[in-house]
Parts: C-alpha cells; sequence; structure tokens
C-alpha cells in the first residue's frame, strides 16, 4: 500500500504512533507535517494504484 497523504514528511507515516523514528539520511525525527506538493503527489500515487489493481 501507498504512503498515507498526510503522512510524515521525511518516512510518510501516520502522525498517529509515529513517535520518533529512523529514516537515512535524515535520522531520528519526529512527524512533521508534509508539504503540500507531498500531499498531492502521495493522492496522485495512491488513486493511480487503485486504478491498476
Amino acid at each position: 500500500m501507498s504512503t498515507t497523504p498526510n503522512g510524515c514528511r521525511w518516512c510518510g507515516l501516520a502522525q498517529r504512533g509515529h513517535a520518533r523514528r529512523w529514516k537515512p539520511p535524515i535520522g531520528w525525527h519526529q512527524w512533521q507535517q508534509p508539504t503540500q506538493q507531498q500531499i498531492k503527489d502521495r493522492m496522485r500515487a495512491r488513486r493511480a494504484e487503485r486504478t491498476n489493481a
């Protein structure tokens, strides 16, 4: 499954339960709001995934 549109800016995980995560090259990070472009791109990817399934 694709990343949730409102997932972390750095790793894509949902805010709930994110806590602190490790993701190279960012390293340890807390959840951060994704950019508007990331949300848009993730929504398009999710729609394309449903269409091609």
